[in-house]
């Protein structure tokens, strides 16, 4: 005869398992906590029945949005390996990891949430080994020539060294244990910065090139790498984050630009000397220069051409790209923004207007502007001056403002969605750029140029691209410009076998695709003999 056994509950199951474990209600409300639970809290299963969560549990994370049972509650996930600390029954801070799956009834739906709680002790005995070492780490950090600063998985500065003190200006004193958004740029430590996306993702950035104003106000150029740093079990603790100062490396890329001053621009089709004819012509000018041509002709460089023979060469060179932001954002990155103007706004920050004065400001997609910031760009350009977002203080600046866009700035304002006074302002010194397709004589000069800037940088081995190959360059539309023959160039020098770029290595769409979509077929220039290439 079978052995009969009587049936386990729920509770006698949950009951069986080592961890602690509790069951938690639709409003965060103890229903029942195992034996390891109640050593662990300190309160007896009869008595934290019907209690509030985090009166029980008593963790930083109880109350705020990064309570994990409003992941399983209310997005229905699983969370597993969830880190944080809690107050254990002897008030001892102590860290634990949480799981938490979400509790179904009978029909599927959820109507509370599982908790499963393991002490992770081995975290303060790294701790511990850490606090020990303080000294011996600070000193090695001291001896590194780069700024280096660490934080904590929330943020918070641990340590910082001699260099990145000098660098930012800010005294060690200062910001340590303070959350590093409070104290440094947001490039530096706030969403979307390299620090960031390493705490969120546990991944590597690695020389992330940023503008930020120091403590006294100085527009700063900085590399900055980051990584995490994890314990035994690749949990991540934290971070560091390494600073090199720019502004050495820009002074002397500054006096070769200075030598050469269409770095990256290569051509000598009439129309493109043209347009470094009148580069050279106004490079000593203030006034407002507008930029106009498709999509990767160039324009990014053409603005750098500019501001590096300038007098203004050695003050800073701010873009912004007009179309990379929504409205909002975009008027606090351009003017900047007052303490508590909106939410999130948890300091006071320099616009690119200020970080740009005495030098040069490069908008980008300036036809992307909307109404409203179309006004107070105006403004700037008549009188050199505004307010902050959220600010009544007037800050006056001294900036040459160069403007592109790919877009029909008067079929715009035909249409109202330009103002005729801001497309005045900006258009004192009209550029056109040509597209690659007015200028195909150019094509062999910008292959040579491109691949041997391809292979300095290691990405292939190809140094010529074939007769046949040429034909195929040739006789392309580029509707994407020079940015599209460096892309399909790129790809073809990683795909080609030998020395030699031959027309199997090009990308598909390039050789099933129509050569010429327009007339322009009738009229592509012929490939002249193959000239040297550099820089124009």
């Amino acid at each position: 005869m079978p052995i009969q056994t009587e049936p386990l509950s729920v509770l006698d199951i949950l009951r069986s398992i080592p961890d602690s474990v509790l069951t938690i209600d639709r409003d965060k409300r103890i229903v029942s906590l195992t034996g390891p639970a109640e050593a662990l809290t300190g309160t007896a299963e009869i008595a934290a029945g019907g209690r509030a969560c985090g009166a029980v549990l008593k963790s930083e994370i109880c109350d705020t949005d990064r309570c994990p049972f409003d992941r399983s509650f209310i997005g229905g996930e699983t969370v597993t390996n969830f880190n944080v600390l809690m107050r254990d029954a002897a008030g001892e801070k102590t860290p634990i990891c949480i799981n938490t799956s979400p509790l179904k009834n009978g029909k599927g739906e959820v109507v509370g949430v599982v908790e499963t709680i393991r002490v992770v002790s081995h975290i303060n005995r790294l701790i511990e080994e850490l606090r020990e070492q303080r000294n011996k780490v600070q000193a090695v950090l001291d001896s590194i020539a780069e700024g280096v600063f660490t934080v904590d998985r929330d943020g918070r500065i641990t340590s910082v060294n001699r260099m990145a003190e000098r660098i930012l200006g800010y005294p060690a004193g200062e910001v340590l244990e303070r959350p590093c958004q409070d104290v440094y740029p947001q490039e530096i430590c706030g969403p979307g910065s390299s620090l960031h996306e390493t705490l969120q993702g546990g991944r590597q950035v690695r020389n992330r090139e940023v503008t930020v104003a120091d403590r006294h106000g100085t527009a700063v150029p900085l590399s900055l790498s980051t990584g995490p740093f994890r314990d035994e079990a690749g949990t991540t603790l934290g971070a560091v984050c390494t600073i090199r100062d720019l502004r050495e490396i820009e002074r002397i890329a500054e006096e070769r630009r200075s030598r050469t001053p269409f770095v990256g621009i290569v051509g000598k089709h009439p129309r493109i000397r043209e347009v470094f004819d009148l580069v050279e012509m106004i490079k000593d000018s203030d006034s407002t220069v507008l930029l106009q041509g498709e999509s990767g002709t160039g324009k990014g460089l053409f603005a750098q051409a500019l501001h590096s023979r300038s007098p203004r060469r050695r003050h800073p060179f701010v873009k912004v790209s007009c179309a990379a932001l929504p409205e909002t954002l975009l008027e606090s990155e351009l003017f900047g923004h007052e303490k508590g103007a909106f939410t999130g706004a948890i300091k006071d920050r320099k616009g690119r207007f200020e970080l740009a004065d005495k030098g040069t400001i490069f908008l980008d997609e300036i036809g992307d502007l909307s109404p409203s910031v179309q006004v107070k760009l105006l403004r700037v350009l008549q009188e050199q001056e505004f307010e902050r977002l959220g600010g009544t203080q007037t800050i006056k600046v001294d900036v040459r403002v160069i403007a592109a866009t790919h877009r029909d700035l008067r079929q715009l304002m035909r249409e109202g969605k330009f103002r005729e006074g801001l497309f005045c302002r900006l258009n004192v010194i009209p550029v056109h750029l040509p597209p690659l397709r007015e200028r195909k004589a150019d094509t062999p000069l910008l292959v040579e140029f491109l691949l041997d800037r391809f292979a300095a940088k290691g990405k292939g081995k190809a140094t010529s691209v074939s007769p046949r190959t040429m034909a195929i360059l040739m006789d392309h539309l580029w509707p994407g410009n020079v940015r599209e023959l460096e892309n399909v160039l790129e790809h073809a020098m990683v795909c080609s076998r030998g020395n030699v770029i031959e027309p199997e290595a090009l990308p598909r769409s390039l050789l099933t695709g129509p050569a010429d979509l327009t007339s322009h077929a009738a009229t592509s220039e012929r490939p002249p003999e193959r000239p040297s290439a550099g820089p124009a």
